[in-house]
């Protein structure tokens, strides 16, 4: 989005997560827009998400054939725009000391067996599964927009369930990553755009953790009301316009985009 302004842009949910992380990340990625380095496992992440959309919406009447090419059709877009936004491979992270050819090849098929995996454990007519907005729509990739007093947040929310029985509706977020988020930032954002939309309550919601194949524990939000949530943001709008960016250097560092270009950088 290059006509956003990080002064007067809107906010979202990876602002808040990057400043309260690294506000000298933020600073380098967003404001000083320097050259980032990039990861197979990004076009894994999005492939996956794609070909669970797909799933999701077809009400999951979706062939496994027709998701796993949903899946290789997003992979080849993905990796074809992220190759052009940094062409340089020196600047593409690798874990361990596979080669990045071997990274890709490795990923791309995790990918997939990470979609085979969801579609099986979330059959059609199970309980808990994503609502309906209106028929034959369901409440996956939501768009959303927030105002705290001014301060716009704007994002989408991957699933929003509701279980058989139960008033109260759940924001799922599929992570393809290995650790399970530790902060509410994500959920709570969710909690309060989903209760916005639709009028019914939120109390918990789940992370889709790929690698175990499954829900998350139950994230606990029903003390994160509207004034916490807008609090945050406030306070995160209020650092970005005063030029507050503290650096925060430990093991995230690893896999910071800006890392080549950051003076803070733990040794």
């Amino acid at each position: 989005m290059t006509d956003w302004n990080y002064k007067t842009g809107h906010r979202s949910v990876s602002q808040l997560q990057t400043m309260a992380s690294c506000g000298l990340s933020y600073r380098l990625e967003r404001v000083d827009r320097v050259p980032t380095r990039t990861a197979a496992w990004f076009t894994q992440g999005t492939a996956v998400h794609e070909a669970v959309e797909a799933y999701e919406r077809s009400g999951r009447t979706m062939l496994e054939e027709d998701i796993l090419m949903a899946y290789d059709a997003a992979w080849d877009e993905n990796m074809a725009k992220q190759e052009a936004k940094q062409p340089d491979h020196s600047m593409w992270i690798v874990g361990g000391k596979k080669s990045r050819e071997k990274d890709i090849e490795q990923r791309r098929e995790l990918g997939r067996q990470q979609t085979i995996d969801y579609v099986d454990l979330n059959p059609p007519g199970a309980d808990f599964r994503p609502i309906e907005m209106i028929p034959d729509e369901y409440g996956v990739e939501i768009g959303f927009e927030l105002d705290f007093d001014g301060v716009k947040v704007v994002g989408f929310i991957d699933q929003i369930r509701e279980m058989e029985g139960r008033d109260d509706l759940f924001p799922i977020d599929v992570k393809t990553g290995t650790k399970t988020p530790s902060d509410a930032y994500q959920m709570a954002t969710y909690k309060i755009a989903i209760e916005e939309m639709t009028g019914r309550p939120v109390n918990y919601g789940y992370w889709w953790m790929c690698k175990e194949g499954g829900l998350s524990k139950p994230i606990d939000l029903r003390n994160h009301t509207r004034d916490v949530v807008a609090g945050w943001y406030k306070a995160l709008d209020t650092g970005i316009k005063n030029g507050v960016f503290l650096g925060n250097p430990g093991d995230a560092c690893f896999t910071c985009l800006v890392k080549p270009h950051c003076s803070g950088v733990r040794a």
